[in-house]
């Protein structure tokens, strides 16, 4: 029994790694400029399904496809940032309505590009198919190298927002955009980078996601909602917050799966959601306030 207990504990904290990547470009944005970016999902299925074509049509590894999802989406997102939020008013009441509008429609866009190259059919790759076993544990390889590799990036991106100028900039803008104008900074120059960053982990978390599930083009609905019930638990904006909300997340989901299936295993993602809208609107590490 506890051999199955610390199995489960273990898979749920890699998937929560995984998790946390898939949350991390969505945590930024919203940090910056405040934007609930609505085609976050959308960029991570775009990442793994690219990674897929990589893979079936030139057998490049999902750890070499990684970095090139993370560049075109990265080049998506600063064209979108560029071309179509900068002219966005966010001033008033009705400036976070436009984003999520605008967004919106980003999702419509990048899902109906998707099919046209993809089609409507699942899409999976297969890498790394075996398992790693001691003392009674198995944990599967993709699962094991897709959480590494994932931590590997959230600390690299943690490490460029706290030594690099860039980086300090993105925090100084996400704790005061006036401030740092007042300051010198850039402030649009900072936000279109912000946006580049945040749907290139989106791209990157997707190349490494489909080695463990499945990808169709419509699918995306859920991922967006797991990302945002990630950050929205952890605090919006908050880095740590995200990391112990995704742990919670996989465990949770992991333990559900095992014990009661997996369709109460997928519903679980939406109750820990809403639970967290009814007792905990500001999150774990959230402020109260608005959010």
């Amino acid at each position: 029994m506890w051999i199955t207990i610390i199995n489960l504990l273990l898979l749920g904290l890699l998937w929560g790694g995984v998790y946390l990547l898939m949350a991390t470009g969505l945590n930024l944005i919203y940090g910056v400029m405040k934007v609930v970016n609505l085609a976050h999902g959308d960029m991570i299925i775009m990442g793994g399904l690219l990674a897929f074509t990589l893979f079936s049509a030139h057998g490049i590894s999902p750890i070499i496809a990684f970095p090139l999802a993370a560049g075109l989406l990265f080049v998506i997102g600063v064209v979108v940032q560029y071309l179509i939020l900068e002219h966005i008013p966010v001033k008033g009441s009705l400036g976070e309505l436009r984003t999520l509008l605008a967004t919106f429609g980003l999702s419509y866009v990048i899902a109906n590009t998707s099919f046209l190259i993809w089609g409507s059919q699942f899409q999976s790759l297969p890498f790394l198919q075996g398992s790693i076993e001691l003392d009674g544990i198995a944990l599967p390889q993709a699962l094991v190298a897709a959480s590494a590799l994932a931590f590997c990036t959230a600390l690299a991106l943690h490490l460029w927002l706290t030594y690099t100028m860039m980086g300090k900039s993105v925090r100084a803008t996400a704790q005061s955009g006036l401030g740092a104008a007042c300051c010198g900074l850039n402030g649009r120059l900072i936000r279109i980078i912000s946006f580049g960053v945040g749907a290139a982990l989106a791209g990157a978390a997707g190349s490494l996601v489909i080695t463990l599930i499945p990808f169709q083009t419509t699918a995306s609905g859920e991922l967006t909602i797991q990302a945002f019930t990630i950050i929205a638990l952890g605090g919006l904006g908050n880095y740590m917050g995200a990391l112990v909300a995704a742990e919670i997340l996989g465990i949770v989901e992991v333990f559900t799966q095992y014990y009661l299936g997996s369709n109460p295993a997928s519903a679980a993602i939406y109750v820990i959601f809403i639970a967290v809208l009814i007792f905990r609107p500001q999150g774990l590490f959230g402020k109260v306030g608005r959010v």
